[in-house]
Formats: C-alpha cells, sequence, structure tokens
C-alpha cells in the first residue's frame, strides 16, 4: 500500500470528507482532518489480504464475529478520523453507518493491518494510537509484509499487552475470539524473495 497526503494544509470536516469520499473510485483516508490517498497494494499485501478473509470467513462461520476485509471504512472519531484498516473482526453482525451515502462501521474487536514502507511509521504511530483508544478493542494486530512476523497489542485490565510471533512455525495467538492461526496460513503464497 502506497499512501501521500492529499491538499496537506486543509483541514476537512468529517462532512466534507465523507460527502467527497462517497463519490470516489479509490479509497482515502481522514485522519485527524487530512485526507490521505490509498494508492494500491503489492501482491504481497494483496496474498496475506486474501488469506486473511479466507482463514477468519471459515472460521467464523459458526460463531459470533463477523471478519471485514479493507474496502471497510472505519469511523474513529465522528468529526475527524474514518480510516480502512487492511482487516477487522467484530463482535456480533456490526451495524451499518451511513453519512452522506458513505458506508462506515463502528468499534472493531480486532484491527490489522499490513505494514507497507508508506504505511508503517503511521500504523506503528498516528494509527495506533487513535485504535488502543477504541473501547471495543481487544486486539491491534501489524503483518509484516516483507518477512513472516506479526506483533500483537492486547488489552489487558490495565494496560497493553506486546508479543511478538515470528517465523512460519509460530502461531498467532488472539484472546478475543479464543483463536490460533498459523502464520503459515497467514503467508500461504507470500514470496519473500527480493524483487
Amino acid at each position: 500500500m502506497f499512501v501521500k497526503p492529499y491538499s496537506p494544509d486543509k483541514l476537512w470536516s468529517a462532512e466534507e470528507y465523507l460527502e467527497w469520499e462517497s463519490e470516489q473510485e479509490f479509497k482515502n483516508e481522514l485522519i485527524d482532518k487530512r485526507v490521505w490517498l490509498m494508492l494500491g497494494a503489492g501482491p504481497r499485501h494483496a496474498s496475506i489480504s486474501v488469506n486473511l478473509i479466507v482463514i477468519f470467513h471459515h472460521m467464523f462461520e459458526e460463531r459470533d464475529f463477523t471478519p471485514l476485509g479493507g474496502r471497510t471504512c472505519l469511523q474513529i472519531d465522528p468529526e475527524s478520523t474514518f480510516v480502512y484498516p487492511d482487516f477487522m473482526l467484530f463482535a456480533g453482525m456490526p451495524p451499518e453507518h451511513y453519512r452522506f451515502n458513505q458506508c462506515f462501521f463502528k468499534d472493531p474487536s480486532v484491527v490489522f493491518e499490513i505494514l507497507s514502507p508508506s504505511t508503517e511509521e503511521m500504523d506503528r504511530g498516528r494509527k495506533k494510537a487513535l485504535y488502543l483508544q477504541l473501547e471495543s478493542l481487544k486486539t491491534y494486530i501489524l503483518i509484516s509484509q516483507d518477512k513472516p512476523l506479526i506483533e500483537a497489542f492486547t488489552r489487558t485490565a490495565d494496560d497493553w499487552q506486546y508479543r511478538e510471533y515470528s517465523g512460519l512455525d509460530a502461531s498467532l495467538l488472539i484472546p478475543a475470539p479464543a483463536c490460533e492461526i498459523p502464520l503459515s496460513a497467514i503467508y500461504r503464497q507470500v514470496s519473500f524473495a527480493a524483487g
């Protein structure tokens, strides 16, 4: 994924953004009242995204969680921040919300971001800070696309616990919903060869 600021000196209201975004062919994020253009993803990013959809769609057919992919808009702050995480899990079936014909969701349980050179700083910085403020969020997961490495921030009684999962033999543990996913499944058909 590649991102770049759009009219970086302009502060957008949520209404301006949502009306404009509802007419765009490609997705764009509003973070702290600034618009960021989301410009395509490479083959590793795309493969990991597809793998997440396959894994969780199958896993939650019989459970009360809903997986939603990267075309799904998430409202973090109704006045300043709407983003498109690479993948989310919701407890139950989340209601759809609309403003200016733009559909968005609220209150995810788990948020996944697949790291790219142009998004990593924001995913680890401002977006992480925003996600961790969500009362509904139980786990925030960062997935490397350059090597089999996943980082997870999981809510505890009084803080966030950090854990790293490395190598194709490891398994990602997600406490809520309780599940264990082999990294080999998340990275299925992903080539780490240079190129």
